[in-house]
């Protein structure tokens, strides 16, 4: 059978429901950010949090928080107990800053072993049903694929993460930010020997430009590799407005895209959530879908992005 991996063990696709494919539930982001807002550790809270996405219809959550920055997958297990929200936990390696020097003196072939056993669970349990995010250096600057260039460790962990979807068969999902890394990244594990339709580019709406050809011609060129796009920005005004995403993803919906995106709304700080006046989880149900239906999106269209995509991305075969 099909099934994902959640945090409490195998779930069949069909139970999967509504899926956001890229958040963060239990972290300390502030290590990396400085920003107490960034730290999100009480499972009474996020539980509470998650019941109320899933009361507006909410199934699954990805957590992708990477090592480092308080990646917690036992907490997680018991936020999914609590809330009965299913929860994916991913194995994820963010930018260097946040490295241990130990790991960032292991060579390739070390990582990608650390990264296979992370991903069956050896070191706290809980198997990974993901690999991600996976981060290069953001460029903030511009916004144009073709002058982004990894640096030479940053090969390295790329090439890494191949060899681990290779041993694994897990996704891969990554962190493609500011400067719009994703070409470059793609290229990286093509050339390392991954699946590269087996990619989720992660945050592909984090920059855009007011011609929306220029910022089609970069989706049109992670598309050519078969990488899934993932707008999971949603609700992040600084970062552009909501409107502008859901135009973007109206004309990919048009061009006949609709089984390659993913959408999500990247929540990881308390200022985000109910409880401190934020917008939730829920935020998909109360704003993100009502403006996909208006910028012309059917349902449909809407279906494949917040379920069968999400369940292709997660699925495996028993």
């Amino acid at each position: 059978m099909n099934f994902a991996t959640t945090v409490l063990g195998e779930v069949s696709l069909a139970e999967l429901g509504v899926v956001l494919p890229h958040e963060h539930v239990i972290h300390r982001i502030s290590i990396f950010s400085g920003k107490i807002d960034n730290t999100m550790v009480d499972v009474e809270l996020l539980a509470e949090e998650l019941r109320i996405f899933k009361s507006a219809g909410g199934g699954t959550i990805c957590d992708v928080t990477p090592v480092n920055v308080g990646r917690d997958a036992a907490a997680l297990r018991e936020v999914s107990r609590k809330s009965g929200v299913h929860i994916v936990s991913a194995v994820g390696l963010y930018q260097l800053d946040v490295w241990t020097p130990e790991m960032l003196a292991m060579s390739r072939s070390e990582l990608a072993d650390y990264l296979i056993r992370e991903c069956h669970g050896e070191f706290n349990g809980v198997p990974s049903g993901l690999i991600g995010e996976i981060a290069s250096h953001n460029e903030p600057e511009h916004a144009d694929w073709r002058r982004y260039r990894l640096t030479e460790k940053e090969a390295e962990i790329f090439k890494a993460v191949a060899d681990a979807q290779r041993a694994t068969g897990l996704w891969i999902s990554t962190h493609a930010s500011a400067g719009r890394h994703g070409v470059a990244q793609l290229r990286c594990l093509a050339d390392a020997g991954a699946d590269t339709s087996r990619v989720v580019i992660g945050h592909c709406d984090a920059q855009y430009h007011q011609d929306i050809a220029l910022d089609l011609e970069y989706f049109h060129e992670l598309l050519k590799f078969g990488a899934m796009l993932e707008f999971d920005l949603f609700g992040w005004a600084e970062m552009g407005p909501d409107s502008v995403r859901a135009e973007r993803l109206a004309a990919l919906v048009r061009e006949s895209h609709a089984e390659r995106l993913l959408i999500s709304t990247d929540t990881c700080r308390l200022s985000q959530l109910h409880r401190n006046g934020g917008r939730g989880f829920d935020y998909v149900f109360t704003d993100v879908l009502p403006g996909l239906r208006l910028a012309g999106i059917g349902e449909a269209e809407l279906s494949a992005m917040t379920i069968q995509d999400p369940a292709t991305v997660l699925s495996r075969v028993q």
